[in-house]
């Protein structure tokens, strides 16, 4: 048997925190995964494991053991990656999570446009309201809005989220158009709430520091693309993604109210585990997703 395969054996049971399932999981007979974990602390003089009827735990030894042969072994299928990637052309699934406002509104475009150029590349999409951990879930990349906490995560920015002021021009034709932001007091409120991609601090601030009170909402949702149909269907004025909202403003349906108020802007990145191989499908499609918004206008 190769060298590696007891490290293999070894990690799987670590993992599997028994004997029986790491068996099932490598194909092998309990007893056998048992002899090479017996091979290998004989090898190298040192109890690995703590072994019970119904678990097994690593020892100190075999946490420090098992922490660089995990090493060892992601850099070594990471090397059998790249040197396939050479050799091919992006091809296979790329499982990627993004918020359903995002993913609805804009991903569909760039994954209809980047399969014509890459026809092998298939996705597995992940829409969520939350951030998901992407090395525990197998996640691929992820489409972040704004500051990025987690620092075992390589963030690339590749736009810019604005946001504006709006309201229909039917609720504006009845209600008229405020001038100023005094004049919202007067005016039928819209708010999301529970999702903190879609609202940020900053504009319940602002809206505060306009005089408004909970009391004045006239609607309150925690879902962004329910709150759009809302305001396009005239139930008041609220603050929304240009991305969102791009055709009804050119078609008149919507108007930008106030344009002189400025939100500030947040940054959308593309994002991938730092320590994983990034597979010839996944630095294409970062590569597309930058040029693709580079060629469009998000404000």
């Amino acid at each position: 048997m190769a060298k590696l395969d007891p490290l293999i054996v070894f990690t799987t049971v670590v993992k599997a925190n028994n004997f029986t399932n790491a068996a099932h999981q490598l194909g092998l007979t309990p007893s056998a995964v048992s002899k090479q974990i017996s091979f290998l602390e004989d090898r190298l003089g040192v109890r690995l494991l703590n072994r019970t009827t119904r678990s097994v735990s690593p020892t100190e030894a075999g946490q420090l053991f098992y922490n660089r042969c995990s090493k060892i072994l992601e850099d070594l299928e990471e090397a059998e990656h790249m040197v396939r990637d050479l050799e091919t052309s992006p091809r296979g699934t790329i499982k990627i999570t993004a918020t359903p406002t995002f993913g609805r509104s804009m991903l569909m475009k760039i994954f209809a446009e980047f399969v014509k150029d890459y026809p092998d590349v298939s996705f597995d999409l992940q829409l969520a309201d939350r951030s998901l951990d992407l090395v525990r879930e197998g996640i691929d990349l992820a489409v972040h809005l704004g500051s990025l906490q987690d620092s075992r995560l390589v963030a690339r920015p590749v736009a810019k989220q604005k946001v504006i002021m709006t309201a229909s021009k039917d609720y504006l034709t009845r209600r008229g158009t405020p001038k100023e932001l005094a004049d919202l007091k007067n005016h039928d409120i819209l708010m999301v709430s529970g999702i903190d991609y879609a609202e940020p601090r900053w504009i319940k601030r602002f809206l505060k520091e306009a005089g408004l009170q909970d009391k004045d909402k006239r609607f309150t949702v925690n879902d962004l693309d329910t709150m759009a149909e809302a305001c396009m269907n005239g139930m008041g004025i609220t603050v929304l993604p240009i991305y969102m909202i791009k055709e009804d403003l050119a078609s008149g349906k919507l108007v930008h109210l106030m344009p002189e108020v400025v939100f500030p802007a947040r940054t959308i990145h593309i994002v991938y585990p730092e320590n994983r191989y990034l597979s010839a499908k996944s630095r294409a499609f970062i590569d597309f997703m930058v040029e693709y918004f580079e060629n469009y206008e998000l404000n």
